[in-house]
């Protein structure tokens, strides 16, 4: 026979199920619902295997209430660490590599150099992992962009292009 659970005094007065139906975060509505199956009687091992948890989830969840009430029962909200490259540095970093991109030349640009141009430009410290890191939230493949020729003729390139899918069409029938 297991122990009996030792529950606050105003555990009996709560109405869990209630919470439960108005709560949007999953996470709370699963703890609601396994506190309504100790306020029934169930116990921590029962309850775990109703809810498909292990049962010191359960204690733990228990513990919490005992300690702070119905408001440490509630999943904590995480805070994040804030992005060492904000979103106006992200602005320049797109605007840069569109620009070198843009040029009719073309550009090249290593990692290495970009991260040197940050430091310099907006005086952060932070780490080469970051600029490619950003680079891939801006969904920049790679940072090398294609170089034009000076003497290219656009036109005779296009027409190139309408022969080529020709006579690819041709050999494939």
């Amino acid at each position: 026979m297991p122990n009996r659970l030792l529950l606050p005094e105003n555990f009996a007065t709560y109405d869990f199920i209630g919470l439960a139906k108005k709560e949007p975060h999953p996470q709370n509505r699963l703890r609601l619902i396994a506190m309504q199956h100790i306020q029934e009687g169930n116990t921590l091992k029962v309850v775990a295997s109703y809810i498909k948890v292990h049962w010191k989830s359960v204690q733990r969840w228990l513990a919490n209430f005992r300690l702070g009430g119905i408001d440490s029962l509630y999943v904590k909200e995480r805070k994040h660490k804030p992005q060492k490259l904000n979103d106006d540095i992200q602005n320049w970093i797109k605007n840069f590599l569109e620009a070198l991109n843009a040029n009719d030349t073309g550009g090249y640009i290593t990692g290495k150099q970009l991260h040197e141009f940050i430091e310099k430009e907006f005086s952060v410290n932070c780490c080469l992992r970051t600029v490619y890191n950003t680079l891939h939230r801006l969904k920049f493949s790679w940072i090398t962009a294609r170089s034009k020729h000076p003497r290219s003729n656009a036109e005779i390139q296009e027409v190139y292009k309408k022969l080529s899918r020709l006579s690819q069409q041709s050999f494939t029938k």
